[in-house]
């Protein structure tokens, strides 16, 4: 299955699910595929092979997950290690990798993966709560089990405390136990979204950036995106694209706008000179504008010459 055939029936996924998808004009280097059911969001990106997915890639993820209250996700079909195997999550620089199959059965028929890749081999995680539980219920003390699962008594007591486990030492517990240890693996959680910026210092636009913030806005830089920022104050987001080639306006505010209505967030394009105050539905505001408004008037004029 090649890149497009991937992305293909991860959209006819998604929308059998129910979803809302929205597919870049222009390809993004960060993301294929947007999604929203009600106030569930993904933000997907396909390859074929994950190690494909660099650093930089999985930051502005990371980025625009933790904006938008997303969840990021790789889908592939092979590593340097191999095959991507059906059931099982993958990390790549922080970012959930998981196959074709496992996505849908994820989407389709709400079926977790229940194991992990990490250093080491393969994980799961352990209900330590009632792993607990079930050994005081039945007066087995802690060396005990760990002589049964093959490890110490205080690797027994971290599971109890929420310690991930090898397969095949869970396996051995919920056997000699008779109980469901393993907890699957969520998927909504898996990355831990921190957000690491990009300096502003000697960045095309930079002085734009600066005027931004200057207004009151934390500004997130957003290279590989359709779109070269995020602008968040205290009540939202707002996608915003910088634009000088009048030419490629129909493009960039053609991708502003599917985004937006699905996030449901404004965006504008801020360029140098236009005939327009508006694209496809997106505000256009020029350089000179942005450099004179206050925060309150910029969020005004985009609000008045958008119509999404």
């Amino acid at each position: 299955m090649e890149k497009e055939e991937m992305i293909k029936y991860v959209i006819e996924v998604l929308q059998r699910g129910g979803f809302i998808v929205g597919v870049p004009v222009v390809r993004s280097m960060v993301f294929d595929i947007i999604a929203r059911r009600d106030k569930e969001i993904y933000i997907i990106k396909v390859l074929v092979n994950a190690d494909a997915l660099r650093l930089e890639m999985a930051r502005e993820l990371k980025i625009l997950s933790k904006e938008f209250e997303a969840t990021p996700m790789l889908i592939g079909l092979r590593s340097g290690a191999g095959k991507i195997l059906d059931g099982v999550v993958y990390s790549r620089h922080g970012i959930p990798v998981i196959s074709v199959q496992t996505f849908k059965e994820f989407i389709l028929d709400n079926e977790q993966p229940m194991v992990y890749v990490a250093p080491g081999g393969f994980y799961v995680n352990i209900d330590g709560d009632k792993l607990k539980k079930v050994r005081q219920e039945r007066g087995i003390s802690l060396g005990e089990l760990g002589r049964i699962a093959g490890v110490s008594r205080k690797t027994i007591q971290l599971y109890e405390d929420g310690m991930s486990s090898t397969v095949d030492i869970a396996l051995r517990l919920e056997e000699f136990l008779g109980e469901e240890l393993i907890e699957p693996v969520d998927l909504k959680n898996f990355a831990k979204l921190t957000e690491e910026r990009y300096p502003l210092k000697n960045v095309v636009f930079e002085d734009i950036y600066r005027r931004l913030m200057d207004m009151g806005y934390d500004v997130f830089l957003t290279l590989k995106c359709p779109f070269e920022a995020l602008s968040k104050d205290e009540s939202d987001v707002m996608l915003t694209g910088f634009e000088n080639n009048e030419k490629k306006l129909k493009y960039k505010s053609t991708n502003i706008r599917i985004f937006s209505e699905i996030l449901d967030k404004r965006g504008f394009i801020i360029t140098s000179e236009t005939r327009y105050e508006e694209y496809n539905g997106v505000a256009l505001i020029r350089k000179t504008e942005v450099m004179q408004y206050s925060k309150d008037e910029l969020k005004k004029v985009v609000e008045e010459r958008s119509s999404i």
